[in-house]
């Protein structure tokens, strides 16, 4: 069983499962779901935040516990995102239902307390389902037409990606294996940073902006959209690029790619710019996703062991995706012609 294309790990084979049952009493408690009717049991998938799926006398709910930071940008975020995840809710978006804590510290967020310990949570109603096994491409072009027609909000800066010179200053610090291998992709980087930066005619709007198959949940009933954490202002043209990629096999699929492009415009939304500026916001997805982890793996951020060794992975896989991306450019942006 699986939610949001995650899988429902047996207890005791992961370290999510360690977590003691005082914080499964106080997170039913603070979101009043009422009294613990078996141990929770942790979901894989997810790379920023743990999940469980917990069972209650009130039904069964997603916990996920939010990596979050104590610094004022975070909250920046997090209050936009919330803003977007109650508009969409609101409007009957297919989704799951998002809980409301009884004390919230912002909108859907509750510190829990146990101890001398204080932890983040967010819970939404619990959907049997699985990873996607049929095509759902109209779907993500229908959906993504109507998310964009959300009240767009107050358009933010867009934070740029890092420039070159900086990873070299990072990596200089810390000469090693994985350093090397990371100064290797430095040139897909320069070249991205090109594309990413350009100057092009953009249309801002709120979305999820992470619609990717790992995020679609295939129930009885339909698709749903889960893991809006990082909703926000987007650009059209950018979150409708990257789901055609994504739900395409990176474009592999050239029906599939299309058949996004095209149910997004049959629901009226428009046709990106047959420009490699359109996959800028998935070329700056790789860019800023590899850099953190670059960050996370030589231990610019507080994280475990364990935690820190994923990331030399995890920024390796992004900046191969970065590469192949880039190889691949010109035929994407020839198939919005």
């Amino acid at each position: 069983m699986a939610f949001g294309g995650k899988r429902v790990l047996t207890a005791g084979v992961d370290a999510l499962a360690s977590v003691g049952v005082e914080w499964q009493r106080a997170v039913a408690a603070a979101f009043g779901l009422g009294d613990v009717v078996e141990p929770w049991t942790p979901v894989a998938g997810g790379r920023s935040h743990l999940m469980w799926r917990l069972r209650t006398s009130r039904g069964t709910w997603a916990v996920k516990r939010l990596n979050r930071s104590r610094e004022d940008w975070w909250m920046r975020d997090y209050l936009v995102a919330a803003e977007v995840q109650l508009a969409a809710h609101a409007r009957g978006f297919p989704m799951p239902r998002p809980v409301h804590p009884l004390e919230p510290v912002a909108p859907l967020l509750a510190d829990v307390r146990v101890g001398d310990e204080v932890e983040s949570y967010l819970v939404h109603e619990w959907h049997d389902g699985g990873p996607l096994t049929a095509d759902v491409t109209p779907w993500v072009g229908g959906t993504l037409a109507a998310l964009h027609r959300l009240p767009a909000g107050d358009a933010t800066e867009d934070r740029p990606p890092h420039p070159v010179e900086e990873w070299r200053e990072w990596l200089d610090e810390s000469p090693n294996d994985f350093t090397e291998a990371v100064r290797a992709y430095l040139p897909d980087v320069a070249e991205a940073l090109v594309i990413a930066t350009a100057p092009a005619e953009l249309t801002p709007v709120s979305t999820h902006r992470d619609v990717k198959p790992d995020n679609v949940l295939q129930t009885p009933t339909g698709p749903l959209l889960v893991d809006w954490d990082g909703a926000g202002v987007e650009h059209a043209e950018w979150e409708l690029a990257r789901a055609a990629v994504y739900f395409s096999g990176l474009g592999e699929d050239r029906a599939a790619f299309d058949r996004v492009i095209t149910s997004y415009e049959e629901a009226g939304g428009r046709r990106p710019a047959a420009s490699p500026t359109s996959f800028a916001g998935l070329l700056r997805v790789y860019l800023g996703g590899a850099a953190w982890m670059v960050w996370r793996a030589l231990g610019h951020r507080p994280v475990t062991p364990a935690e820190r060794a994923a990331s030399h992975t995890h920024a390796l896989e992004l900046l191969a995706d970065l590469r192949t991306s880039l190889t691949r450019l010109d035929d994407w942006t020839t198939r919005l012609r």
